[in-house]
């Protein structure tokens, strides 16, 4: 069961929060700033510590692993990935959160304003990561739906 299409679906919400928790989600100031999700970095020292964004992204793909492996409880799957969908959520409002401090507080040793921010790709990999989740759980379902009709023709 694990050729299915939602196993490639739940590999790739793995695989791209583990990556949005791994490479800058964000630039200031032409590199100065830099926001990752283990912290943010000012000229390449850590001023502050965002570790609870790791944690969630690391607990996000753990999840999605585990989840494939779930194949024989679809039921528990189509929750776990909802959960999972959630918790992504909570990543992107967390992340948005930061993202607007530093954008408001001023830095030492740089000018008050920043600069237009560059986003990093790593910004988007949790959309892409809701959108195979919610792709998963069509499929998951529709799996579901036709092992209980086939269990009707008994």
């Amino acid at each position: 069961m694990l050729q299915r299409i939602q196993t490639l679906y739940l590999l790739i919400s793995s695989v791209s929060m583990l990556l949005a928790s791994i490479f800058p989600l964000a630039r200031f100031n032409d590199g100065t700033i830099v926001f990752e999700a283990i912290g943010i970095y000012f000229n390449g020292v850590m001023t502050d510590s965002t570790w609870a964004l790791m944690v969630i992204g690391a607990i996000t793909s753990i999840i999605a692993i585990l989840t494939i492996f779930l194949y024989k409880g679809r039921l528990l799957q189509i929750r776990l990935t909802i959960l999972n969908t959630l918790m992504i959520v909570g990543f992107y409002i967390f992340a948005a959160f930061i993202f607007y401090r530093i954008l408001t507080t001023p830095f030492e040793l740089t000018p008050t304003s920043i600069n237009v921010p560059s986003i990093g790709f790593a910004a988007f990999l949790p959309l892409v990561a809701i959108i195979v989740n919610i792709l998963a759980i069509r499929r998951i379902y529709a799996d579901e739906a036709l092992v209980r009709s086939l269990s009707r023709l008994r």
